[in-house]
C-alpha cells in the first residue's frame, strides 16, 4: 500500500482507539450521582479517583513516550489500552472507595497513559501538510465518546444496573481500542520521502534540505533536555494544564450540575452529548482552518469562544440554554486544544517528539486531575458549583496568555 493511503488507515485506528478509550471515561460523571447515592460517599470522594488516574497517566506518559521514540507506539499502545478497559469493567464489582481508586486510578490511569499522546504523535510523524485535519480526525474519537458515552451509560444503567452497566462499558471499549492499536505504526524510512516536504524530510533522516528548504536544526530539532531547559515549554504547558482542567471540571461535574436544577438522570446526561457535539465540530473546523489560516489565529478564535461560553454558562434561563452554552463551550476548547497539539512539532520538532509530549501531557492531565476535584470539594464545602464555574473564564484568559509566550520565538 502507498504512504499516502496507509496513513489514513493509521488514522481511522487511533481514531477508534481514541473513541474507545474515551467511552468510559465520559460515563463517569453519568456514574458519579448513581455511586454517590449507592455508598453515601461525597462527590469530592468520588472525583478523586478520576484524578489520580490522570496524575498517574501523566507521570506514566512521560517514560511511554520515550519508549514509543525508540521502539514505536504499536506494543505500549496496545498493552495500556487493555489495561484501561479491565480497570473500568472492575469498577462493576466495588464495594469500598479504595476499590474505586485502585481500578479507575490506578489501573486506568496507566492504562489511559499512552492513547493520547500517542496517538498525536504517530499522526504528527506521518503528516506534515493537512496535519491539522488529521489531528482532528483522530482526536475528534475522544469527543464522540462525550457523544455516546453519557447517554449509552444512562441507558445500560436503566436496563442492566450500574454494575453491569460498567462491567459491558470496560470490557467492550477495552477489546476495541486493543484490537485497533495493533495495526498502529510509524512510516517506515522508505515512506519518508513520499510524506514529508524536504524541510521536514531533512530533520527527520538527517539529510541536507535543498538550499533555502531546511529550518533552523537549533529551532527544531531539539532533545528532551532542551526542552525541559526551555522557557516557551513550561508557558504551553501551564496553558494546557488550565485547559485540561476546565475540560474535565465541566464534563465531570455538568451532570450533578444539570440535577441540581431539576433535571432527570437521561436528561442531565444530554449534556455530555452538547459538549461532544460541540467539541467535533470544533476540531474539525479548527483543523481545516489552521490548516488554511494558521494555527495561531485559529486558536485565538477558540479562546473567545471558550471565555463567552463559560461566562454565560451561570446566567442560563433554562435547560435549552444549558446544552447551546455548552456546545459552544465544547467547540471552543476542543479547537483550542487540537491546536496546542500541532503547534508541538512546530515549537520543538520531531527529534524526541514523543518524550516531549509525554512531559506536556502531564501537564494537561494535572490539570485535569486537580479540575475535577477542586470543583467537588468546593461543591461540597459550599453548596453551589458557583465558585468553579465562576473562575473558569479567568482561568482561559491565563491560558491564553502562556500560549502566547509559548509560541514565540526563543531567544537567542
Amino acid at each position: 500500500m502507498r504512504p499516502p493511503a496507509r496513513r489514513w488507515l493509521i488514522v481511522a485506528a487511533l481514531f477508534m482507539v481514541t473513541f474507545g478509550i474515551a467511552t468510559p471515561l465520559a460515563a463517569y460523571g453519568v456514574f458519579l450521582p448513581v455511586l454517590a447515592e449507592s455508598f453515601a460517599w461525597s462527590r469530592g470522594a468520588i472525583s478523586t479517583a478520576l484524578s489520580i488516574n490522570l496524575l498517574l497517566g501523566g507521570l506514566a506518559g512521560f517514560g511511554i513516550g520515550a519508549l514509543a521514540d525508540r521502539h514505536g507506539p504499536r506494543v505500549m499502545l496496545a498493552l495500556t489500552v487493555a489495561l484501561a478497559g479491565a480497570g473500568f469493567a472492575l469498577v462493576s464489582m466495588v464495594d469500598a472507595l479504595w476499590h474505586l481508586y485502585l481500578f479507575v486510578g490506578v489501573m486506568g490511569g496507566v492504562g489511559m497513559s499512552s492513547f493520547y499522546l500517542l496517538s498525536a504523535s504517530t499522526v504528527t510523524r506521518w503528516f506534515d501538510e493537512g496535519r491539522g485535519l488529521a489531528l482532528a480526525l483522530v482526536l475528534v474519537g475522544f469527543n464522540l465518546g462525550y457523544i455516546s458515552g453519557g447517554p449509552l451509560a444512562a441507558w445500560l444503567i436503566a436496563r442492566v444496573g450500574w454494575r453491569g452497566a460498567y462491567a459491558l462499558l470496560g470490557s467492550g471499549c477495552g477489546l476495541l481500542t486493543m484490537l485497533a492499536a495493533l495495526t498502529v505504526r510509524l512510516p517506515r524510512a522508505a515512506e519518508v520521502t513520499s510524506l514529508l516536504r524536504p524541510a521536514r524530510h531533512a530533520e527527520a533522516t538527517g539529510v541536507a534540505a535543498p538550499s533555502g528548504g531546511a529550518p533552523p536544526a537549533r529551532e527544531l530539532s531539539v532533545t528532551l533536555r532542551d526542552a525541559l531547559a526551555d522557557p516557551r515549554q513550561w508557558y504551553l504547558n501551564f496553558a494546557w494544564l488550565l485547559l485540561g482542567g476546565l475540560a474535565f471540571m465541566v464534563s465531570v461535574h455538568i451532570v450533578p450540575f444539570a440535577r441540581d436544577q431539576g433535571i432527570g438522570l437521561a436528561g442531565a446526561s444530554l449534556a455530555l452529548t452538547a459538549y461532544g457535539v460541540g467539541s467535533v465540530g470544533g476540531r474539525l473546523a479548527a483543523g481545516v482552518v489552521s490548516d488554511r489560516r494558521g494555527t495561531i489565529t485559529t486558536i485565538r478564535v477558540a479562546y473567545v469562544i471558550e471565555t463567552l461560553a463559560l461566562v454565560t454558562l451561570l446566567w442560563i434561563p433554562s435547560r435549552e440554554a444549558l446544552l447551546a452554552s455548552l456546545v459552544v463551550f465544547g467547540a471552543g476548547f476542543a479547537a483550542s486544544d487540537t491546536m496546542i497539539v500541532k503547534v508541538i512539532p512546530d515549537v520543538f520538532g520531531m527529534r524526541a517528539l514523543g518524550a516531549i509530549m509525554g512531559v506536556l501531557t502531564l501537564g494537561w492531565r494535572s490539570g485535569a486531575a486537580l479540575g475535577p476535584a477542586a470543583a467537588g470539594f468546593l461543591y461540597d464545602l459550599t453548596g453551589s458549583y458557583t465558585v468553579p464555574f465562576g473562575a473558569a473564564p479567568v482561568a482561559v484568559l491565563v491560558s491564553w496568555g502562556l500560549f502566547a509566550l509559548g509560541t514565540s520565538r526563543r531567544p537567542g
